[in-house]
């Protein structure tokens, strides 16, 4: 059953100053396009409630009070503001916010900056109180996200989506959402607990793999850099990363190979060379290892 639900209606019931918007404009400009609920998906699934590409064409200043659901919010060009009673967070290009809309009893966002171009979903679903389970949080996560990250193809596939309300739109959605929020979680954790729980020389090798990760990568060497045995290495990076440093690189490797697959028309040969991979059936047998699909099989079914 399709519930019909106008968003636009409970987002401008939440703006504590009506007078705060735009004149003439409604609040369909912040939030997107309102998204029909599937009755027997909803909460049980991630689930889009409004969404897409908004380009604001003038400053304003949006005072909310709490909505019952959470938001992302990626920012392509411009800056925006977010503050919290508490904290202020800057929306600069290439950042992704997670907010919370229902912890404070209000919080505010505006245009920093004119041109502010920006990708926006509010979304709800019983399975975002566990991801929020798992790291240190309190209403909302920013990231920069890289331009290798699967994050970026994940917000373009959901906008082509589009908002229609049959049982396969909503699993991909979902699916989707998933992916965007583990990969958020995963960065969020990496900002939240390496720094206050592992040695430096730790996050430094981490940071090289995410950077360098086109560079072949020897134990050895990093014993003789820093002096510290590559098993006590292997044994601590794995403590804190929950994996080997070799293991974290093709995981890493595997998540940059599938952004590439669905976001240029790259040849396989091509995409396991730019990653470090002189021998492409390895890196095809390493890709169907990590996600059960060849790199050419993997762009046909997630792209179409």
């Amino acid at each position: 059953m399709v519930i019909t639900m106008n968003y636009n209606e409970t987002f401008l019931y939440a703006i504590k100053d009506k007078s705060s918007l735009p004149k003439g404009v409604t609040p369909s400009f912040f939030i997107g396009t309102p998204y029909p609920i599937l009755e027997e998906t909803e909460n049980k699934l991630l689930t889009i409630l409004s969404g897409g590409t908004v380009e604001v064409p003038e400053e304003f200043v949006l005072p909310m009070q709490p909505l019952d659901c959470h938001m992302l919010l990626y920012t392509k060009k411009g800056c925006g503001t977010l503050r919290l009673p508490k904290k202020t967070y800057q929306l600069e290009a290439g950042s992704l916010l997670y907010l919370d809309c229902s912890i404070s009893p209000e919080w505010e966002i505006e245009m920093s900056e004119p041109g502010w171009q920006y990708t926006v979903f509010f979304i709800k679903g019983d399975q975002l109180s566990y991801y929020e389970s798992l790291v240190p949080f309190s209403q909302a996560v920013l990231i920069t996200v890289s331009s290798y990250s699967i994050i970026l193809p994940s917000l373009e596939k959901l906008l082509q989506q589009g908002n229609s309300a049959t049982l396969r739109n909503k699993l991909v959605d979902a699916s989707v959402l998933n992916s965007i929020i583990t990969e958020l979680w995963i960065e969020a954790f990496h900002m939240e607990a390496p720094e206050r729980k592992c040695p430096s020389y730790l996050i430094e090798i981490k940071q090289t793999l995410d950077t360098f990760f086109m560079n072949p990568l020897r134990l050895d060497d990093l014993e003789s850099k820093y002096h510290i045995s590559k098993y006590r290495i292997c044994r601590e990076f794995s403590s804190v990363f929950g994996i080997p440093p070799l293991k974290y690189l093709n995981k890493r490797r595997m998540e940059i190979a599938k952004n590439l697959l669905l976001s240029t028309d790259k040849h396989i040969h091509e995409i396991a060379s730019e990653l470090g991979y002189e021998n492409t059936n390895h890196f095809i047998n390493l890709f169907k290892k990590e996600t059960g699909l060849t790199p050419m099989v993997y762009r046909d079914t997630i792209s179409s």
